[in-house]
């Protein structure tokens, strides 16, 4: 969802300082293919042919590696380990964001290296990008009902700024818990991921996966997501669109508010960014 223009306003104020990624990796040409080409977290690179991509991880957080084709083509995604077996792909379709996260918090995955391979199914221009130092959302406590507006002490945000395929951020909930997103269709772009400590196959999750294993439910004009399990969660924002740079800087951003044990089937954001009663 597009922002208003009051909400993008706020939302420049708080990107204020954030470095624009400048897109400067020149296209591969047709045929030249790259094995092994390093990726650091955050870098986004430009590519036509099928590539190998590695990094490591570092971190006891979240994080995820991502393939946007451009809007013609079909680009698919392949996470492998340093021994090199297939731990999750992704398969969506044309102009869509692909991604594999990984849960590497205490007591989940150990830290190690990754190769992300990215394969063609329609050919065309596609863009890379993965996350691993990522940052943690913290659900302010409710104290009143309803919301004032962007500068609302009961909200938080997540946001994906232009220049990013994606961001990942950690997010601790306890089995049964909720929150809010001020919209109904936000399901589709803001993922909710969460890893059984007795399943380790769980640790590694496709777009598919996440996508079937978040529990929503669209009530009251908003998106509310459920907790299955106690522990750090991935929130994950996707924009199925290729990156752009703009001055100054724009993006896209979800209103969070946790939900109110007073009103579970009340929305406070619902007509955010401006007020809700």
């Amino acid at each position: 969802m597009a922002l208003s223009r009051s909400a993008r306003r706020w939302f420049g104020a708080r990107l204020a300082g954030t470095v624009a990624l400048a897109l400067t990796v020149p296209l591969a040409h047709p045929g030249a293919a790259v094995a092994g080409t390093a990726l650091g977290d955050g870098d986004v690179q430009i590519a036509r042919t099928a590539q190998d991509y590695t990094y490591r991880t570092y971190q006891r957080h979240w994080s995820v590696v991502a393939v946007q084709p451009a809007a013609t083509a079909d680009w698919d995604l392949t996470l492998r380990d340093a021994a090199g077996s297939t731990l999750a792909t992704s398969l969506y379709g044309l102009g869509r964001t692909d991604f594999v996260v990984v849960d590497s918090t205490a007591g989940h995955r150990p830290f190690g290296a990754y190769t992300a391979a990215v394969t063609t199914y329609t050919p065309g221009p596609y863009w890379v990008q993965q996350r691993t130092d990522t940052t943690t959302i913290t659900l302010p406590p409710v104290t009143h009902s309803g919301t004032t507006g962007a500068s609302d002490p009961d909200l938080t945000f997540s946001s994906l700024v232009d220049h990013d395929l994606i961001t990942v951020a950690d997010l601790w909930l306890t089995a049964g818990e909720s929150f809010w997103a001020h919209t109904t269709t936000a399901a589709s772009s803001l993922l909710l991921a969460g890893s059984d400590p007795a399943d380790p196959t769980s640790f590694v999750q496709s777009r598919a996966t996440v996508t079937a294993r978040q529990h929503t439910e669209v009530i009251d004009g908003c998106t509310r997501y459920t907790a299955q399990r106690t522990g750090w969660h991935a929130l994950i924002q996707i924009g199925d669109r290729a990156p752009s740079t703009h001055v100054p800087t724009q993006g896209t951003g979800y209103a969070l508010h946790r939900i109110d044990p007073a009103r579970p089937l009340s929305c406070p954001q619902r007509e955010f960014p401006g007020p809700t009663p």
